[in-house]
């Protein structure tokens, strides 16, 4: 894991059907890490069949669906390969519920350093670093712990 200061890249992925205070969390902490200097691609999984017309990506936001997973969960299309086999520095789940997406996300995805939550015992091959979501507000402790992790690193 690099020092914090020298993380340039980072991944941030979470689930759309997610709590929308959740999402504008995750959003809202990714944004600030923009403005530390990192460059932030925010990958949002949609668990529908197909993504439809007026849901288009850019240059920051990324989208997959089911149609970009193959039968067993593995990366089908360009678009998400693509989006996985970039190197960053440092990936987050921000998907606080069990989500195999999210697991092959974790797996695929070529970052040096993976942060996720630790839901399940099962999961701890997935990421480097694991945090126990909890409090009356679970994804905004969970990102303040993310944060507080990621300042430690020196």
């Amino acid at each position: 894991m690099k020092p914090y200061h020298q993380i340039q890249s980072v991944l941030l992925i979470w689930d759309a059907s997610q709590n929308r205070t959740d999402i504008e969390e995750i959003k809202i902490f990714g944004h600030e890490l923009r403005k530390a200097g990192k460059d932030i691609t925010f990958l949002a999984f949609h668990p529908i069949k197909k993504l439809t017309e007026d849901m288009m990506p850019n240059e920051i936001y990324k989208l997959c669906c089911k149609a970009d997973f193959n039968f067993f969960l593995g990366p089908k299309s360009i678009n998400l390969r693509s989006i996985l086999s970039k190197k960053y520095d440092l990936m987050i789940n921000g998907c606080l519920t069990e989500n195999n997406y999210m697991k092959t996300m974790a797996t695929f995805c070529h970052a040096q350093f993976r942060i996720g939550p630790y839901i399940e015992e099962s999961d701890i091959n997935f990421y480097e670093i694991m945090i126990k979501p909890n409090g009356a507000d679970p994804c905004e402790n969970y990102l303040i712990e993310v944060g507080k992790c990621l300042r430690k690193i020196i």
